[in-house]
This record gives C-alpha cells, structure tokens and sequence, in this order.
C-alpha cells in the first residue's frame, strides 16, 4: 500500500508532519496516548496548546490519528504508521554504536557462514527485543563443489555437501563394522564424481538415475541407506532455509491482548510459514498490520530488508513486532546486518 502526501484532497501543513512525527515517536517510547501538554514540551513545537489541539483533530479526522476511550490523548492508527514510515521517520545515528558488536561477530565467525547469520539474526532479536528471522538464498539453484566427509568414534561419520555459495549441508550417518574406512571414502570419492559441480536441484534426479544403475558406486552394500541420507539432505537444500527466533518477545508486548490473534500468530511463526508473512523483497519493504496478506493482527509490523548474494540470488531478514516499533531505530540495524550477511557470502 502506497500512501502519498495527501489523502484526497488533504495535504498535510509542514506543523501537521511536525505534530504526527512527535505524536507517533513519542507513542513509541512511552506507550501512553499523548496529549497536547506532552507535545508542549518539545522545542521544535514551539505552538500554542489551543493550536496543537486543532491540528491534532485535524489529524484524528483524517485518519493519522485514533482517540482512546480512556485518555483525552490520541495514539497513531496503521495509517499514521504508514505515513511516517514512508515520509517521516530519520535513521537514528545513535543506533551506530552498536555497529562494532555485530562488526565483530562477522569477524570472529567469518568461517562458518550459518552460524555466524544465527547469531546475527540472534543478536538482532536481543538488541530490539521483537521477533526476528532469515529467509536464507535458495539452495535449489547452487552448485554442489564437494562431498566428503569427516570420521567419528564407533563407526560414524559426519558427510558434509558444500557449494559454491558457501552453504554446507552434513548428514550424520553409521558406517557398517565391516566396512573399512579405506571403502567408505570411496563411496563418498564415488559420489563426489557423480555430483561435483552439478545443480542442487538435479542431485536428487542423477542420485536416482546412478541408483538404477547396477554397482555404480563401488563397495556399498548399503547403498540404498547412504542414497536416502543425500536424498533427505538435497531436499532440505532445496526447500526454504529458514531461522527464527525471539518469539518469546512477542508474548510481552501489550498490544498483543487479543489471546486468538496472538495464537494464530504464534502458530503461523511456530509451523515457520513466514514465507507467506514475509516474502522476498527486493528493498526494504515494511508491512502494517493486515497490509500483510496472510497477517491475522492488526497491531503487528513486518520489516523485511534484502541482502545481496548475487545478481540472482537473495535473502531476507525481517523483523517482526508491535505497530509500536522504533523503526528509526530497528531500520538501520537491521540496514546494517543484511549489508554485513551479503559481504559474508561474497567472501
């Protein structure tokens, strides 16, 4: 939903953006309806109490703003969100003092690229305290670089599919008593020729045409296990690469009252189906209330910001919370964490 200057035939006074960016910003930090007495405080409203209240009804009357019942201050409607979001709402530059933790983060696990999102999108959840996650680049269209493996105790072994963007898939698998180590790594050396430098998505296809065909992989006697375990592996790679967490942060927020539409939030976010709250985007895309198609609340936001892995491919990360967000806060951060992510990839 695109929201202009105007709404109708109403443009909104240079005092009007003024007052909803105080009102809205305000509303944010304290949580209580504002009036026109808080407004007075502020130096860069520098009006008359009688003038504030005019312009506040002025806003209420189109929409920007909602009275409560139980206080003669308004609070800001999806609306008022929206106008802010799209024409109001500045970076906070306070919010830079926090860029050398996650800068450090990316540094100390810069070799092991999931983790070090995880702990990103953990980091991010702790520093805002709402509900964060990641939407990881699609696997389907990777290309698998290596199969190997890597030897445990009492006839285990850990396999490891890594491709070329840097994801690495492992299987844990048992490896038959007489079954020599010396076999096992050429089942594996086997499977690597098959399947070195081809597509994630036509793993499973190759696996089972080779599957078909007789003693393709030399020495294995319990193939059709080992084929399964690549099987079961190519079809995670394939799906939606998805991390949640923080949701613990949803249940003390005092919008959510309504116990049935905080359940059915909790079950869309437990059962992961934030494909369909989130999407992909291509910009920094914020979503309000039941702007969201599959959203069943009214009083949730989502931000979503893209991060870059190549001209092709592309994840998400979003922050999910109360209409009440300091998004002039919670933007940038996360700004900063997708920009970071992509850098990680790219190395």
């Amino acid at each position: 939903m695109k929201l202009s200057a105007k709404r109708g035939d109403v443009v909104l006074s240079n005092r009007q953006k003024l007052i909803l960016k105080a009102i809205i910003e305000t509303y944010v930090t304290d949580g209580i309806p504002v009036g026109s007495k808080a407004l007075t405080d502020k130096p860069y409203l520098n009006f008359s109490s009688a003038t504030l209240r005019y312009d506040m009804a002025a806003l209420e009357e189109l929409g920007f703003l909602e009275k409560t019942h139980t206080s003669s201050g308004r609070i800001p409607s999806n609306l008022g969100y929206r106008y802010y979001v799209e024409n109001l709402v500045t970076r906070d530059d306070d919010i830079k003092q926090l860029f050398p933790i996650i800068d450090q983060l990316f540094t100390e696990f810069e070799n092991n690229k999931e983790y070090a999102v995880k702990e990103a999108i953990n980091l991010l959840s702790e520093l805002t305290n709402y509900t964060s996650m990641v939407l990881g680049p699609n696997e389907a269209f990777a290309r698998i670089n290596k199969v190997d493996f890597i030897p445990l105790a009492n006839h285990e072994a850990v396999i490891l599919i890594v491709t070329d963007k840097g994801h690495v898939q492992n299987e844990k698998v048992n490896i038959p008593e007489h079954l020599s180590l010396t076999d096992f790594k050429k089942i594996i050396s086997s499977l690597n020729d098959l399947l070195e430098n081809q597509l994630v998505k036509d793993a499973k296809r190759i696996l089972k045409n080779a599957y078909t065909e007789e003693n393709i992989i030399e020495y294995m006697e319990y193939q059709e296990r080992i084929i399964d375990t690549f099987l079961n592996a190519f079809k995670q790679m394939s799906e939606e690469n998805i991390y949640l967490t923080g949701m613990g942060h949803m249940l003390v927020q005092p919008e959510f009252n309504d116990i049935n539409q905080l359940k059915e939030l909790m079950y869309m976010l437990d059962r992961k189906e934030l494909v369909k709250l989130v999407g992909h985007t291509n910009k920094l895309s914020v979503q309000i209330g039941r702007e969201g198609t599959y959203m069943p609340t009214d009083t949730c936001s989502i931000i979503s910001v893209p991060y870059f892995v190549s001209e092709e491919d592309q994840g998400t990360i979003a922050i999910i919370g109360p209409t009440r967000m300091d998004y002039s806060k919670v933007i940038p951060l996360m700004e900063y964490v997708a920009k970071n992510i992509a850098k990680l990839y790219k190395k």
